[in-house]
């Protein structure tokens, strides 16, 4: 409990910075992304000493994790995805809330066939969820700058927001690299399965709103490589996409895990 609550401590100081809209991409930035990775990460770790743990709060830290650590590499190839803090520091820090609060719920470690394709296709999930979180708060980061701009009040949005054609890029490569991580971790949770029972899974809610997110996401990019399709439109796409793949992977595990415990 009190590593979680450093955890929690850790991402504190980097979202305050940037949602006063004081945050640059200086020394500062990278040492307070740093500590809020080195936090996360150490809650993390702690979950995968014993093996890993299926419950509730071990995914949300994982998810936290992983979106920090995407969000880091990010921020090495593009000069003005520091902005996005602003919106992603806030909500990763109500999933180390929720993680804390459901921390003793459901820590079970599930059966293994194939150690090698299980971690495989835990990575790859943790890793598209993780890069998808930033894909859809790029598409956040386009409406909100969409509705400034048409109430012509950019204040806030323009000094905290990445600039909206920006926004509008990131969301659509971000969108393109989770789309590939997605289609590995599907693949490699029906070999895995396919490993422990000889079968491929059955069509549970997990598995069905993971194909349909999948679709969705898909669907977007087949439509942005033949239209264009950008700003608002495309923003709800990702968006959309992602609260299917938020029903099916964390949305699942509180079900299991909280409400059916």
């Amino acid at each position: 409990m009190s590593l979680q609550i450093a955890g929690l401590l850790s991402l504190l100081p980097l979202a305050a910075i940037a949602v006063s809209a004081r945050l640059q991409r200086n020394v500062l930035f990278w040492l307070l992304l740093g500590a809020a990775l080195a936090g996360s990460f150490g809650v993390f770790g702690q979950s995968l000493a014993n093996g890993w743990q299926a419950g509730l709060s071990a995914n949300l830290w994982a998810s936290c994790t992983i979106s920090l650590a995407a969000f880091a590499a990010l921020n090495l190839v593009n000069s003005e995805a520091f902005r996005l803090a602003a919106l992603l520091m806030p909500y990763l820090i109500v999933f180390a809330l929720l993680a804390l609060l459901f921390g003793s719920f459901g820590e079970q470690v599930p059966a293994i066939a194939s150690e090698v394709w299980f971690r495989a296709h835990v990575l790859l999930a943790i890793a598209s969820y993780g890069v998808l979180t930033l894909g859809a708060i790029s598409g956040l980061a386009v409406l909100v700058q969409e509705r400034a701009l048409k109430r012509r009040r950019t204040g806030w949005a323009e000094l905290a927001l990445p600039p909206l054609s920006v926004a509008e890029d990131l969301q659509i490569r971000l969108l393109f690299w989770a789309a590939i991580m997605m289609a590995a971790a599907l693949a490699s949770g029906f070999a895995n399965t396919f490993m422990e029972t000889g079968a491929l899974p059955a069509i549970s809610h997990k598995v069905l709103l993971s194909l349909l997110a999948f679709v969705v996401l898909m669907a977007l990019l087949v439509i942005h490589r033949i239209t264009g399709i950008r700003g608002r439109r495309a923003a709800r796409w990702v968006l959309a996409g992602y609260l299917l793949l938020t029903l099916g992977y964390p949305g699942v595990k509180f079900v299991k895990d909280v409400l059916l415990d």
